[in-house]
């Protein structure tokens, strides 16, 4: 039962182009709403009484250096070591799912993104009575986000299955080593009057 359970996991995996797009694209589209006003509203100070659009970058400013980090992340995933993915697929799930609670905290909670806004442009430590409404940017991010997530998830599970960078580059055989266990190579072999040429044609008859 657990071989045929393993080779239906595989095909479920994702490969290294489909997992870098799962994880690209949402992260991109997030990156792109965090200039857009995710929440508008109006205050009830006396010194700021004009509507105010709160844009995502500064409603939720670590969500932008949160999806910096998915990307290093991701860029460890794709070239490193068994060792590295895990530690970089649990880095880039952690820093999606982070993304996201920031995003859905201020999609609920307009009043107190453009609270704290005006308290910033005020410099004032305590936040005004404000009225606030989400806009659909916001909640746009939200789904962005989601996806962001979601795609870490599938990327990280499927990373089990992937070889490292430098797996291409190894060879099929090792070569020799001496009696001590140090490795020999071709010029080895040349310096002691042999040819390791003939070696492998006398071994492959």
């Amino acid at each position: 039962m657990t071989a045929p359970t393993e080779a239906s996991a595989r095909r479920r995996a994702l490969d290294k182009k489909r997992a870098a797009l799962v994880v690209l694209v949402p992260a991109a589209l997030l990156l792109g709403l965090t200039t857009r006003p995710w929440a508008s509203g109006a205050s009830g100070d006396v010194l700021s009484q004009a509507v105010t659009e709160v844009s995502g970058s500064a409603a939720a400013p670590g969500v932008v250096g949160l999806l910096a980090v998915c990307v290093v992340a991701l860029l460890g995933l794709m070239t490193g070591g068994r060792v590295i993915r895990a530690v970089a697929a649990a880095v880039m799930v952690l820093a999606s799912l982070g993304a996201l609670v920031m995003t859905v905290l201020v999609a609920v909670r307009p009043v107190a993104t453009v609270a704290d806004a005006v308290a910033r442009e005020l410099a004032r430590t305590t936040a005004p009575a404000a009225t606030g409404a989400t806009t659909v940017w916001a909640w746009l991010a939200v789904v962005a986000a989601a996806l962001l997530a979601a795609g870490s998830v599938l990327t990280a599970l499927s990373s089990r299955s992937w070889a490292g960078l430098s797996s291409r580059y190894e060879r099929g055989e090792k070569p020799a080593s001496g009696p001590r266990g140090e490795v020999r190579t071709a010029w080895d072999e040349l310096s002691e009057g042999r040819d390791p040429t003939l070696d492998k044609h006398s071994d492959d008859t």
